[in-house]
């Protein structure tokens, strides 16, 4: 007898595929900004930045899915905040095609934390999108010990988060006139799979200035 379908699977399976098939174009864009097609670059870049956003995306349901499925354990290692941000940076920097300027404010990193590297990526690259379409000129990117987290900062110097997101909380998505709030409610339950003498990671959101998302891992 034939096994039942099971669609959250395939669903699953349809993702990941479709995310190696944006990963080949992504290599593609890459090569012909390379050969270098006068007139093009703005255009290449942003069909980079689309294919890179569905990417992440995709890689955040992913995640989700194993989060619900109870198939998802993080990889806590000891890694250094700085090197970590200026990773994030230098990638970042990939897709603004010189239009903002993004850096990191050294002086106040902890030489080192545990934490899972790929998860906090993805949480905070989700952030540095969502960034990339506000900022006016520039993105910050900083990490510093508060108590007993590690606090990841992202600003920048934008409009600001609209108050509805500030409001609201993140324990599941809830779609608005500002998106579908899966990025935020991926982001809360990376943070929130950081768990560490009774303390569990979570995330805030704030305005000076422009937008500053914050990821607390403990």
């Amino acid at each position: 007898m034939a096994s039942t379908l099971d669609l959250n699977t395939l669903a699953a399976a349809s993702m990941h595929e479709v995310k190696n098939l944006l990963g080949q174009l992504t290599l593609s864009l890459d090569g012909i900004a390379e050969a270098g097609y006068p007139g093009a670059t703005e255009q290449i870049a942003g069909a980079r930045f689309a294919c890179r956003r569905i990417v992440d995306r995709l890689s955040e349901m992913l995640t989700l899915y194993k989060l619900e499925g109870g198939h998802l354990t993080p990889n806590i290692d000891a890694y250094s905040p700085l090197d970590f941000l200026e990773d994030l940076m230098h990638e970042a920097r990939t897709l603004t095609a010189g239009r903002l300027t993004i850096d990191v404010q050294p002086d106040s990193a902890p030489p080192f934390w545990f934490f899972d590297r790929e998860l906090a990526a993805s949480a905070l690259m989700n952030a540095l999108h969502n960034a990339l379409g506000f900022a006016r000129t520039r993105i910050t990117l900083s990490a510093a010990q508060d108590g007993e987290y590690l606090v990841f900062r992202l600003a920048d110097d934008g409009p600001g988060f609209p108050q509805v997101l500030l409001d609201g909380n993140f324990d599941a998505p809830r779609a608005s006139r500002q998106g579908t709030g899966l990025g935020l409610y991926f982001a809360s339950s990376v943070a929130k799979v950081h768990q560490n003498k009774g303390r569990t990671g979570k995330i805030a959101l704030a305005n000076n200035g422009g937008a500053v998302f914050s990821l607390y891992l403990p």
